[in-house]
């Protein structure tokens, strides 16, 4: 038979005693979080802003580089003007890829997390070429059942700003 230390056995009781629903799904969780970070390329690439806007708490700040800021809903009417802008003048279709994503959770309703992005192009063969390369930060939270964003910073990385 094997003995648990007294605070084990007292850790163990502990979670078994909490109800259901103030469990975390842990794995469901951090499914979800993943879909976000992945929502914020997809729904971009596929043009719908609205939805693009819907990523983003109530108060959620989207932070894009060069100090542009928009609330909530109000970041995807900024992203369209953006890329109705083309000011870099990429040719379409693009897309977004992401690695490097990792997720920590700060409470029950609440996480931070970092990743990265590529946003790759066609180039005049119609190769897909990687143009630029981002860092984000976020902090997220859970609002009426689901995973949002209460801030996304964007960092821009490559090209690399000439000082």
């Amino acid at each position: 038979m094997i003995a648990l230390h007294p605070i084990a056995a007292i850790a163990l009781l502990a979670g078994a005693a909490l109800p259901a629903s103030a469990q975390r799904d842990e794995t469901a969780d951090r499914a979800a979080i993943h879909a976000l970070l992945v929502a914020y390329g997809s729904t971009l690439d596929a043009r719908d802003f609205a939805g693009f806007g819907r990523l983003f708490g109530k108060d959620g700040v989207y932070a894009a580089g060069g100090g542009a800021e928009a609330r909530g809903p109000a970041a995807g009417e900024m992203m369209r003007k953006v890329f109705a802008g083309n000011a870099m003048g990429f040719a379409e279709p693009n897309y977004h890829l992401f690695f490097n994503e990792v997720v920590t959770f700060t409470g029950s309703d609440s996480a931070r997390a970092t990743s990265m992005s590529l946003y790759v192009v066609p180039d005049e063969r119609n190769r897909p070429t990687p143009m630029l390369m981002a860092a984000y930060e976020d902090d997220l939270v859970r609002e009426d059942g689901r995973w949002v964003f209460a801030r996304r910073s964007v960092k821009g990385l490559m090209p690399a700003r000439r000082p």
